[in-house]
């Protein structure tokens, strides 16, 4: 149950609310500019970010944990974020649709490794972020939110993803995303897309905590659920898969989500 107190400022400070891996991120990180390199440039604003987010991570873990441990576990996550930025891969910045899932990524580690220290599973780490994502989205009202997400459905839409997914496959940027576009079939799914690489998993993975990545796929359960885009998905990445399999379907209810999910998870060796 979501506590009390839980806003739009704990999490998405950042303005990435209704950013999902389907639509236009790049309106909400609008604030920041894109110079070499991208963390260095925007450093400032991006803690400023993460300590928004690591108010509503006290909060959540104030629910669960003695309060003083909670404050040391979001204070040691702030000096890890900021000790990762400058190392965080770059793949374009704001040229990059997935940029701001990448930041994300970079949240979830810092605090994925601090409450680590602290005793706390992978599996916390990711349920917070969650929590506090499925909280937001409380936030956003509802015409807005279906509003978003049929832009998903639109040609123009369809026509920038086959242009990202063409121009993935390049591989500029080894710590990037990788995918093909994939039209809807007129029965099952309206749109899809594949992710042969993810650069969130890649992330993880090279930060020593590759087991929270499939907690934090399920974040793109309850974006398309509040934008009423129909998402199913089969495999991911992060679960060892070859792809990550997104086929979405216009007003199709979601139901996949924590609970459906997280049971499978102890089957599948993350990637």
């Amino acid at each position: 149950m979501m506590q009390q107190g839980f806003t739009r400022r704990h999490l998405l400070r950042a303005g990435l609310v209704g950013a999902c891996a389907c639509l236009f991120p790049w309106r909400a990180l609008a604030a920041v500019t894109a110079k070499p390199n991208f963390y260095v440039a925007n450093r400032e604003k991006l803690l400023a970010d993460f300590r928004g987010v690591c108010a509503g991570a006290e909060h959540w873990l104030a629910a669960r944990i003695a309060a003083p441990t909670a404050k040391a576990i979001t204070a040691d996550a702030e000096r890890r974020y900021e000790r990762l930025l400058p190392g965080m891969p770059e793949i374009g910045g704001t040229t990059n649709r997935n940029q701001p899932f990448l930041i994300m990524a970079g949240w979830l580690t810092a605090l994925t490794q601090a409450m680590g220290e602290k005793g706390m599973p992978a599996k916390d780490a990711g349920r917070l972020l969650y929590d506090l994502d499925a909280a937001d989205w409380t936030a956003v009202p509802p015409q807005k939110a279906k509003a978003m997400g049929a832009a998903l459905f639109s040609p123009a839409y369809f026509a920038s993803l086959k242009e990202w997914a063409a121009a993935s496959q390049k591989r500029q940027y080894p710590g990037d995303w990788v995918g093909k576009a994939i039209p809807g079939d007129g029965k099952t799914f309206d749109l899809g897309y594949d992710y042969t690489q993810c650069g969130a998993v890649l992330y993880f993975k090279a930060q020593g905590v590759a087991e929270v990545a499939p907690y934090f796929c399920l974040n793109d359960f309850l974006a398309s659920r509040a934008q009423g885009t129909g998402l199913e998905r089969k495999h991911t990445l992060a679960q060892g898969d070859a792809l990550c399999d997104f086929r979405y379907k216009h007003g199709r209810p979601v139901t996949q989500n924590w609970d459906t999910e997280v049971p499978h998870f102890h089957s599948n060796k993350p990637a």
